[in-house]
C-alpha cells in the first residue's frame, strides 16, 4: 500500500511538472506567432533581409508548436499515469477497509459463539448439579 501511494505521489508530482511545461509551451507558441506575424508584417526595406527574418521567425514558430504538442502529449500521459496509480491506491484502500470489516465480522461471530458455549456450559453444570443433589 505505502509503495503505491508513493507511485501515486510521485505521478501526481510528475503531473504538474508536465503541466507546468506545457504552459510554458503554450507561451512561447504565443509569443513565436506574435513574432511571426510581426515580422511578416513589417515593412524592411531590404527584401532578402526580411525574407531571411521570416523563415527564422516561421522556423521558430513551427518549432514552438511542435513543442506544444509534444508537451501536451506528454502531459496527457502523465496525467494517464497519475489516474491509473489514484485508482490502484483507491482499490487497496477499499479493499483494505473491506478486510477490516471482515475481520470485525469474524472476531464479532467468534466472540458470540465463545459466549454461547459459555451458557451452554453454565446451564449444563447447573442441571447436572441438580441432579447430584437430587432436586429434579
Amino acid at each position: 500500500m505505502r509503495v503505491r501511494k508513493v507511485q501515486e505521489s510521485t505521478a501526481k508530482a510528475h503531473l504538474q511538472r508536465a503541466n507546468v511545461a506545457a504552459t510554458v509551451a503554450a507561451a512561447s507558441a504565443l509569443q513565436s506567432m506574435a513574432h511571426y506575424d510581426e515580422i511578416r508584417g513589417a515593412k524592411n526595406p531590404s527584401w532578402m533581409g526580411h525574407r531571411e527574418q521570416s523563415e527564422l521567425a516561421a522556423r521558430a514558430t513551427i518549432e514552438a508548436r511542435q513543442s506544444l504538442t509534444g508537451a501536451e502529449t506528454s502531459a496527457k500521459a502523465a496525467l494517464d499515469q497519475y489516474v491509473a496509480s489514484a485508482q490502484a491506491v483507491s482499490v487497496l484502500e477499499h479493499l483494505d477497509d473491506r478486510r477490516r470489516e471482515e475481520y470485525a465480522e469474524a472476531a464479532q461471530r467468534e466472540e458470540s459463539t465463545f459466549v454461547d458455549e459459555l451458557v451452554t456450559n453454565r446451564h449444563i453444570r447447573r442441571q447436572e448439579q441438580l441432579v447430584r443433589n437430587g432436586k429434579r
